[in-house]
């Protein structure tokens, strides 16, 4: 049991002024002593207050290191709590950082593992057969629900060659450069991104039901040769169309286009 706990803050200013006491005690009882004509007997009431004082002296420095090491280990604790907050905000820092980096990224940087992922190694001898391929591993990546793949015909015209979950209660009819959506994106060459896509233009059926997305991305393929637009890739989505997903699109076009040129000559042979 302790007398002085250290959380008490007049433990030390006790301990102190017991200590004084005992010393002042013990001179004066040595002085009275040495003055006295008995100098025979033991000074037993300084001896006492010596051992009090000793006694005393030993407490406040057990105390005064007890206090002094508690003092030591919450400094150190304290500093062990800021280190893993800055740790830990390097940490926040750097994965900020990724992600900016990643939603900056330019499409060069990610082209190739795209390219791996939606474009088949296999050879097709087909566009249809090649552009089902293209669209189901886009839907598969990409979270799309529907997908179809227009391509441009010697009369100029573009039909659907190639499509993925496509329902319509209508026949779609074939489409020149600059009339509908697509024939407009396809007299544009640039990519559309629509958010608000009208109701009735998509219909996505499931064991649920119909459902409506209204989102859509329509990607012009593009001849590299001649710049001519040889096809056309609608993607429609529940999810919205981010700027770095357009991005990958606009540098995947490019290589889809190439692939389809070269099944397109081998169809020819």
């Amino acid at each position: 049991m302790k007398v002085f706990p250290n959380s008490s803050r007049f433990s030390y200013g006790i301990l102190m002024l017991l200590l004084i006491l005992s010393i002042a005690g013990s001179f004066f009882s040595l002085y009275n002593h040495s003055i006295s004509e008995n100098t025979e007997n033991t000074p037993y009431v300084a001896l006492v207050l010596s051992i009090i004082a000793i006694a005393i002296s030993i407490t406040f420095y057990q105390s005064t290191s007890s206090a002094r090491n508690a003092a030591n280990r919450y400094a150190s604790q304290l500093n062990q709590i800021e280190e893993d907050q800055k740790v830990l905000r390097r940490k926040e820092e750097e994965l900020k950082r990724k992600q900016i980096a990643a939603e900056s990224q330019t499409p060069e940087e990610d082209i190739e593992e795209v390219v791996k992922k939606i474009i088949p190694q296999e050879t097709y001898e087909d566009k249809e057969a090649f552009l089902e391929k293209i669209l189901s591993s886009i839907a598969k990546h990409h979270d799309i629900v529907q997908a179809v793949a227009h391509t441009k015909q010697n009369n100029n015209q573009y039909t659907i060659t190639s499509s993925y979950a496509f329902f319509s209660e209508s026949e779609f009819l074939p489409f020149i450069e600059g009339e509908t959506l697509p024939g407009q994106v396809a007299k544009n060459k640039e990519i559309l991104n629509l958010e608000r896509v009208p109701e009735d233009y998509i219909t996505v059926l499931s064991g649920l039901g119909k459902g409506s997305p209204s989102n859509l991305l329509i990607i012009p393929l593009i001849n590299p040769e001649n710049n001519d637009c040889i096809g056309v890739i609608e993607l429609a989505s529940f999810k919205k169309f981010d700027s770095r997903k357009v991005r990958l699109f606009e540098a995947l076009s490019p290589e889809i286009s190439k692939q389809l040129l070269i099944v397109g000559n081998i169809t020819k042979e």
